[in-house]
């Protein structure tokens, strides 16, 4: 049977993060999402049942060779900059180790990601695009390349972002030792709806400085909110 997931969403308890696992839930239903896997940066969320969507546990862990991604974790691991060491955390935990949005930016380099020893490349996300036109396309050539699973996730920092992208998996049920078999053995599609907005992205800032900023920093997320409505309108949509 196939199931949605969205492998790349944050909550409230990420620094930028807006929604609280209760909207996330509520939003992803009404999107036709299966699952969802809380990424928080450098932290792992506590997933909780009886919300209606299964969450699985995961984590973005910023490291010296970009972001990368633990699904499927059975318990948390601490936030690691050494990629070798990151990896080595999430699978010693369970998880299954992806490079998040590997192409958005220049560093690390298609040099680094070649040799990093990861399970997974997210394929499809909602915001790598807004840096890289072709960052996704990218990645998918890498995936194909290396032989890796691929993922597809929003990358939602708050529930209106949510199944901007997401994966299909091809899973006996919607479990999680289910859904995690079947993305090891790359039973997986990554599947892109649409690009995240500049306002989207705006919104992200402003929560941040919100929850962390003094006037100054609360004043700069403002004022790039304002340059992020504009770029809306003029910023070519995939």
């Amino acid at each position: 049977m196939i199931w949605k997931a969205d492998l790349h969403v944050h909550s409230e308890a990420s620094p930028d993060g807006r929604s609280s696992l209760a909207e996330l839930a509520r939003v992803a239903k009404t999107r036709g999402l299966d699952a969802v896997a809380v990424c928080d940066h450098n932290l792992c969320t506590e997933a909780p049942e009886g919300l209606g969507v299964l969450f699985i546990p995961g984590v973005e862990l910023s490291t010296d060779r970009g972001h990368i991604l633990g699904l499927f974790l059975d318990r948390p691991v601490p936030p690691l900059s050494n990629a070798d060491e990151a990896v080595r955390a999430i699978r010693e935990a369970g998880g299954l180790a992806v490079v998040a949005h590997p192409f958005e930016l220049e560093k690390p380099g298609p040099a680094a990601l070649e040799v990093l020893d990861i399970d997974g490349a997210e394929c499809a996300n909602a915001r790598a695009a807004m840096k890289n036109k072709d960052a996704n396309k990218e990645a998918l050539a890498l995936a194909a390349r290396r032989g890796l699973v691929m993922t597809g996730g929003s990358d939602a920092h708050g529930a209106g972002e949510l199944a901007a992208c997401y994966t299909k998996l091809d899973a006996p049920s919607l479990s999680l030792p289910d859904l995690k078999a079947a993305l090891a053995a790359g039973k997986s599609e990554p599947v892109f709806v649409r690009s995240c907005t500049w306002r989207e992205k705006g919104l992200s800032q402003l929560a941040k400085a919100k929850r962390y900023g003094g006037a100054k920093r609360k004043l700069k997320a403002a004022a790039y909110f304002a340059g992020c409505l504009a770029r809306d309108v003029f910023w070519r949509k995939d």
